[in-house]
């Protein structure tokens, strides 16, 4: 009998050490979810930005901006009362550079992008009518997908630059006819991913009107770190 009760004691005890250790495993594995599932920012032909962004079930965000760094932090935190899981906001160009910012308080995890642009107020003085719009979206598996629209008889080039660790999309004068395009953009592990839009503006001289002179402007220039 003393047998049989120290056996049943030995069994409870190893099935409640079991049930707290797989509950501790459930609530570590189910505080480790990322709250973002994935965002995208977006310009259109206006120039006017704005981001989209797909939160995880359980989830709410609320936004600080941090005027030190002139940079719209997107506070994730879990939540039993979810409002919106989709969320859609504009986005202001300060002087002619933008910033956004995800903070995922579940993970400690944090997503930043850093956009050089045109401000809106002067884009149409310096806008070489090259890009109509253009949109980053993050993907579920570690890649970004940028989709954008150039206008007629631009032809585009895509470059990746060694030395500089940046995607380039060249943009020019062409006789092509495309003007949507899409692709697929890798992040290496621990390092920034960076793209530039490089438009080539071709000016004649003013000594002669044959002589051209090629410049490149580096607008928009995006960094997601």
């Amino acid at each position: 009998m003393k047998n049989y009760n120290l056996f049943a004691l030995v069994a409870s005890l190893t099935l409640v050490f079991t049930s707290c250790s797989t509950n501790e495993t459930l609530l570590t594995e189910e505080q480790s979810i990322d709250l973002l599932k994935t965002y995208t920012i977006n310009r259109d032909a206006t120039g006017a930005y704005s981001i989209d962004y797909d939160l995880n079930s359980n989830a709410t965000s609320e936004n600080v901006v941090d005027d030190s760094t002139n940079t719209k932090n997107i506070y994730l935190y879990s939540s039993d009362n979810q409002s919106n899981k989709k969320v859609t906001q504009d986005l202001v160009i300060n002087g002619t550079q933008l910033k956004v910012g995800f903070v995922d308080t579940n993970t400690d995890k944090s997503h930043n992008i850093t956009i050089t642009d045109d401000n809106l107020t002067v884009a149409r003085k310096t806008d070489n009518k090259k890009l109509k719009d253009y949109s980053i979206s993050s993907n579920l598996d570690g890649t970004y997908t940028l989709d954008f629209t150039v206008n007629n008889k631009i032809s585009v080039d895509f470059v990746y630059n060694d030395e500089l660790k940046i995607y380039e999309i060249h943009l020019e004068e062409g006789k092509t006819s495309e003007t949507s395009y899409s692709r697929v953009l890798e992040k290496e592990v621990g390092q920034p991913l960076k793209f530039d839009f490089v438009n080539h503006i071709k000016n004649n001289t003013a000594a002669k009107s044959t002589d051209i002179i090629e410049a490149t402007i580096r607008r928009p220039e995006v960094i997601i770190n």
